[in-house]
Order: C-alpha cells, then structure tokens, then sequence
C-alpha cells in the first residue's frame, strides 16, 4: 500500500530532521546567546495522494540563557526581552550577543565587524578604556554621558526574522525598548541544554526504530500474501 511507504518515509524523515536540529543545537551550546531550535510536527497536505503527510518544522526556543559575568567592559548582556543594533553595509542587524572590541576610532564591533548603535542610531564611540555603562544602557566616559546604548524589539518580538543565533535583520520593524536593562562585563549563555537535546535525539531514533519495524512488518504480510495467492492458483 502507498500509504504505508509514505508514512514510514514520512516518519524516517522526521527522525532525520530532529537528529539534525538537535544536533545543531549541540553543536552551538557554548556559543553565546545561541537560541535552541525547537522541532514540531505538521501536518501538510499531499495534493497527489490526497492526504495529510506530518512534516516537521522548526521554531526558535527564545527564552534568554544563563547570564554569564567576564568583567570585559566590552561585553554587554540584556536583561530581559530586547535585542542590540549593529551597523553593517547590508543593513541593520539585530542581536542578543555583544562580546565587543573597541576599534582603533574607539568604535565597539562584534565578531563580524559590525558596529554597535545607541538609541539615536549612530555608532557608540568612546574615548577611552574607562567608559561605563549603567543598567539603562546609559554610556559615560570619564564622567561625560556619550548617549545611551539601543535595545530594541518589535511589537511582538517573536516570529518574523528570528534565528537561532539570537540574531534578526532589519525586515521586521524595531521599536526602541525604554524600559530594557543592560549588564556591563557579562554575556548572555546560550540557552541549550544538553540533556534535552540527547532526549530528543533518543526520541528520534525510537520513532526510526518504529518506522523501520513497520516496513517490515509490512513486507512480511505482503510476502504471506502472496504465497498464499501463489497456492490458491495451484
């Protein structure tokens, strides 16, 4: 029967797929502010065969990681919802993770050469290796207040544009987020947790295991089928 192939591959690729995520998933467990990719099961419609085939998606896990102090004045974390801006030829992009180094034109860049904004958009540029920021994101340097460093959202800051490495670019619209706070000398940590990905990569193998055994169990009574059929017509 088709239906049966189809589910079994169906149920394969499943399995394949959340192997991978969580795979992926480990794979990025130290990198900072990394959001866990999330797999679930939807039913999408097969025009050919008329039916309903489960595939699996992917959402991202957006609840902040673990704050992690490494006394750099270079790294910042949010406290809460929000994400930094940073400036770049292709547009403006947005993210959670901000382990900085000052430029020599005292601009802060992340690990892509991209150059962190304040509030107002311009890039934040200090002076000297003494600058402060308060938990309003407020930028003082040596006592002169230089601005106050952005962290923005949109409305329902989930969704559109969103990846897994806490980063989204500049196609959603951004709001500037008053009341949001910042951690000066911290980072945020990535928000995997390595038993839930090896719970989801068993899981996975078992539903493997139980496609594999259908397809088996379905050969078996189609090769019964047929020998019975072969001795009716003797």
């Amino acid at each position: 029967m088709p239906e049966i192939t189809e589910l079994v591959l169906a149920t394969l690729d499943q399995a394949q797929r959340r192997v991978e995520i969580a795979s992926q998933n480990l794979a990025n467990a130290t990198t900072p502010a990394y959001k866990r990719k999330v797999a679930f099961t939807a039913l999408v419609r097969n025009d050919q065969a008329g039916t309903d085939v489960p595939r699996v998606n992917i959402s991202v896990d957006n609840r902040p990681g673990k704050l992690i102090i490494s006394g750099k004045p270079t790294d910042f974390a949010i406290l809460g919802d929000g994400y930094f801006a940073f400036r770049g030829d292709g547009g403006t992009v947005y993210s959670r993770r901000a382990q900085l180094t000052a430029s020599a034109d005292g601009r802060l860049l992340n690990e892509k050469g991209l150059a962190l904004q304040l509030a107002n958009g311009n890039d934040v540029i200090v002076r000297s290796s003494a600058f402060e920021v308060k938990s309003d994101g407020s930028l003082t340097d040596k006592g002169e207040v230089l601005g106050r460093i952005g962290v923005f959202g949109t409305a329902s800051d989930a969704g559109d544009g969103a990846s897994a490495l806490g980063n989204r670019t500049s196609t959603a619209e951004f709001v500037l987020l008053p009341d949001a706070a910042v951690r000066q000398g911290a980072i945020e940590a990535s928000n995997v947790t390595s038993g839930d990905e090896m719970v989801a990569m068993i899981e996975a193998l078992r539903r493997a295991e139980s496609g594999q055994r259908i397809m088996t169990t379905y050969d078996e009574l189609m090769g019964r089928v047929i020998t019975s059929f072969g001795e009716a017509t003797r």
